[in-house]
């Protein structure tokens, strides 16, 4: 009787224990927000890390690269435009990377870039297109959310505050 005690503990611990952030990305099952103007997507590229590069005008690019340590996310926004204008387009996206035992993760200011998160527009607009090294605002993970609070990086930003449920 008292082994049966010692497992069921034992089991009802294991139970509750925190789902880490890949257990969660395993469900596939994701809901987003998204700015009215356009449509979201989110990327999971499990067993994936993120190399963040440099160019001569010292502007940032990623590179991704098979490591089973890591997964990269990327949330896309992609602003609805009138499809009869060439250079309309306009799309935002962030990218991070997470360590595939993640339980909890919270990160807010510089240390934001212990994830090597980056924002990025693209669009036909002197001046803003790009990547930028994201050194401020917040980015938590806990109870299946997954919420990321973007500072002001360029003019005109859509987004701002990102909320992924699993």
């Amino acid at each position: 009787m008292k082994n049966f005690a010692v497992l069921s503990l034992a089991f009802l611990l294991a139970s509750c224990a925190g789902q880490n952030l890949q257990q969660a990305l395993d469900k596939n099952n994701t809901s987003q927000t998204c700015p009215e103007t356009g449509s979201c997507t989110v990327e999971i590229m499990r067993n994936t890390a993120l190399i963040i590069k440099d160019d001569i005008e010292g502007k940032f690019y990623y590179k991704t690269e098979t490591n089973t340590d890591f997964t990269v996310i990327r949330y896309k926004y992609v602003k609805d435009t009138n499809p009869a204008l060439a250079d309309a387009g306009y799309t935002e996206e962030v990218v991070f990377e997470v360590d595939n035992n993640t339980k909890i993760l919270s990160y807010t200011g510089k240390d934001m870039q212990k994830t090597k998160m980056l924002f990025g527009v693209m669009c036909f607009c002197k001046g803003k297109a790009g990547f930028y090294k994201v050194e401020g605002g917040s980015i938590d993970y806990k109870n299946e959310k997954l919420i990321i609070m973007l500072p002001d990086i360029v003019e005109g930003q859509k987004l701002k505050d990102i909320t992924i449920s699993f």
